[in-house]
């Protein structure tokens, strides 16, 4: 597995030139994808990252769709890849795909998760150059109806970088933003702009509830982003337990710590402005006139 070259050409933005390589077909290995179940969440904390880069389309299961978007993008859908092809996808890809999804072993009482033909098919479609990012739970995705060799990936027959996730965010941070939250906290690198934003103005940034805590934000935070889109998606309130929608929604963001404390934080602020999105301005920019 290569380990990114130190430090990163910081005037260059596209990812390649961030990790030090000619290649365009990427595997970013993230442990986080291999969870499932109850421990499965924060399965798209890359995404923030890789969109520093220009990169806003973006298939993943369906089931990681909850709601909420921390970073706006175009959704393709696995599933529709499966039942549909490949042939109107365009490139650059952000594709999330776990080793079990490739394989079908991960299964629900709807879909077998099975990848193989459509990355293999992507791998092939992909023009020259242009960016295909497969993000992953392992350095050596099989296939193996594809690579019929014991023990050998598609990173053997394609050419392509495998980075680790975590090495690739804590050089970003050493080198682009003055963040208070540790990398223990969160690999979500939105987490970490907030605080670095909230650092910047003296303001508590080294847990992530502070982060929400809506009576001490500064009108320009980008926390309120999330107020908004809630507001925007449920304009008529149809759930009862709004509580576990917001929980849901953050779901596939956050790591399991804080996630509690922020549904909280957010439901409150909610109910203050009555959901609706001309009282949050009202407060949001009145709050910081008082403040």
């Amino acid at each position: 597995m290569q380990d990114p070259p130190d430090p990163p050409d910081s005037e260059s933005p596209t990812l390649a030139d961030f990790i030090g390589t000619r290649d365009s077909v990427f595997v970013l290995r993230d442990p986080q994808l291999a969870k499932t179940g109850s421990q499965a969440r924060a399965q798209l904390r890359s995404l923030p990252f890789l969109a520093q880069f220009g990169l806003d389309r973006v298939a993943h299961p369906g089931i990681y769709d909850n709601g909420l978007r921390l970073v706006e993008y175009k959704l393709l859908p696995n599933e529709d890849l499966r039942a549909n092809g490949v042939a109107n996808v365009g490139f650059p890809l952000i594709h999330y795909v776990s080793q079990e999804m490739l394989t079908g072993e991960l299964r629900d009482d709807e879909s077998v998760y099975d990848e193989q033909d459509v990355v293999r098919r992507l791998l092939r479609k992909r023009p020259d150059g242009v960016p295909y990012v497969i993000v992953t739970d392992t350095g050596s995705p099989k296939m193996p109806r594809h690579t019929r060799k014991p023990g050998k990936s598609f990173v053997d027959e394609f050419e392509c970088t495998v980075v680790e996730y975590k090495g690739l965010l804590k050089r970003y941070l050493q080198y682009n933003l003055d963040s208070d939250l540790p990398l223990s906290s969160t690999q979500n690198l939105y987490f970490h702009q907030i605080s670095a934003h909230h650092k910047r103005l003296g303001l508590d940034a080294g847990s992530i509830p502070d982060l929400f805590d809506y009576t001490q934000l500064p009108a320009d935070s980008p926390a309120w982003d999330p107020i908004y889109y809630l507001i925007r998606e449920d304009a008529d309130q149809v759930l009862e337990d709004y509580t576990e929608r917001i929980r849901e929604a953050l779901r596939s963001w956050t790591e399991r710590g804080p996630t509690q404390k922020i549904a909280n934080s957010m439901l409150d602020m909610l109910e203050w402005v009555d959901y609706e999105e001309e009282r949050l301005d009202a407060y949001r920019y009145r709050h910081q006139e008082d403040a």
